[in-house]
């Protein structure tokens, strides 16, 4: 039985990444809108219990870390992204490090309006 509805890669869903990785290999930490808008800065460290606020009101994304704005974006009208383009639907959680162990806690829902 495998652990995540998304088994196959080759079934994730389309949207933004926003990354957790705190001092794994790949520089763009927590925080990033990865390849879109990635943060090169640490802001927590390995080991410490943080908040990852993530803001999605129309085309604007706002990822905060411990209530700091780290991100501040808003996607262009007429982007040109297939994979990667605000819409609805299911959001995820993953981590890319096989050996690192991210844990999620108090995690809130709350759709705002347009």
């Amino acid at each position: 039985m495998k652990n995540s509805l998304y088994a196959d890669i080759n079934h994730y869903p389309k949207g933004y990444e926003i990354q957790v990785n705190n001092s794994h290999t790949d520089w763009k930490r927590t925080g990033s809108l990865y390849d879109i808008q990635d943060v090169k800065e640490v802001y927590v460290q390995d080991n410490v219990w943080y908040t990852e606020q993530i803001i999605v009101q129309g085309k604007h994304i706002i990822t905060k870390i411990n209530d700091k704005v780290v991100v501040d974006y808003i996607e262009p009208e007429q982007v040109d992204r297939k994979d990667r383009k605000l819409s609805s639907g299911t959001f995820a959680l993953q981590a890319h490090d096989p050996k690192s162990k991210v844990y999620f806690k108090n995690i809130m829902v709350k759709q705002l309006p347009d």
